[in-house]
């Protein structure tokens, strides 16, 4: 079930379709393995009735369960497109939660080392107006995802302006997109649109590149934050 079409706002195209890994159903799935091993080999030892049957429900509930955790995860689809980030869920019951690409002041992702060798993680977003970041978990090559959420970034910012970095200093320095993963940013600090004030959003974002090179400390920065966010 891929995002709707429908769904998509004249002009807006979808980049990122995708559900939840696998590993959402590994847990399920190789409890119903263990399960059926275990019912084929009280058939083959004949063991008494009780122990029949109460393997028998014990299959029963790991089939429903793994039914259940399938039905969930054919529901669920991160979707990323030209101008936003949506995560919808449910069958019955639905429900999303969207993201703005512009309203994003940092993207990043978290693996374990199992989910190194899986090739799954999670995404971690922070905007404005949230004391956290959003997390969606357990997503398909997640520095792909970051890798594209930083190309429509880009493609965006890049439409909409010239933009211009900022050192610590105030110094300007030269224009440069949305500084991608991996980028060199000890001359970037998010930009500013050429000719105009930095909006919040950027001044969250240059200030968040500085609290990653050590200049300030995260209690300066979420102090800095609370200030900014107040004058919205």
């Amino acid at each position: 079930m891929g995002y709707p079409a429908k769904l998509l706002n004249p002009g807006e195209q979808l980049a990122v379709d995708v559900r939840p890994h696998w590993k959402y159903l590994a847990r399920p799935a190789f409890a119903l393995t263990v399960a059926l091993a275990g019912a084929v080999a009280a058939l083959v030892e004949q063991v008494p009735q009780w122990a029949e049957l109460a393997l028998a429900a014990l299959l029963v509930v790991c089939m429903v369960w793994l039914a259940a955790r399938y039905v969930r995860w054919a529901t669920t689809s991160f979707a990323v497109t030209s101008e936003r980030l949506v995560l919808r869920k449910g069958v019955l019951r639905r429900t999303g939660r969207e993201i703005r690409l512009d309203s994003l002041t940092d993207i990043s992702y978290s693996q374990s080392i199992m989910d190194r060798l899986l090739g799954c993680g999670d995404i971690l977003l922070e905007s404005p107006g949230r004391d956290s970041q959003e997390v969606f978990p357990d997503l398909p090559h997640p520095v792909s995802i970051q890798n594209e959420i930083y190309r429509l970034l880009n493609q965006r910012r890049g439409a909409g302006g010239t933009w211009q970095a900022a050192d610590p200093s105030g110094a300007s320095g030269p224009p440069g997109p949305f500084p991608g993963p991996g980028a060199d940013v000890g001359t970037s600090g998010g930009g500013a649109v050429a000719g105009g004030e930095p909006t919040v959003a950027d001044q969250l974002s240059q200030l968040d590149d500085l609290r990653r090179r050590g200049v300030i400390s995260r209690r300066e920065f979420a102090a800095k934050k609370a200030d900014l966010l107040s004058r919205m």
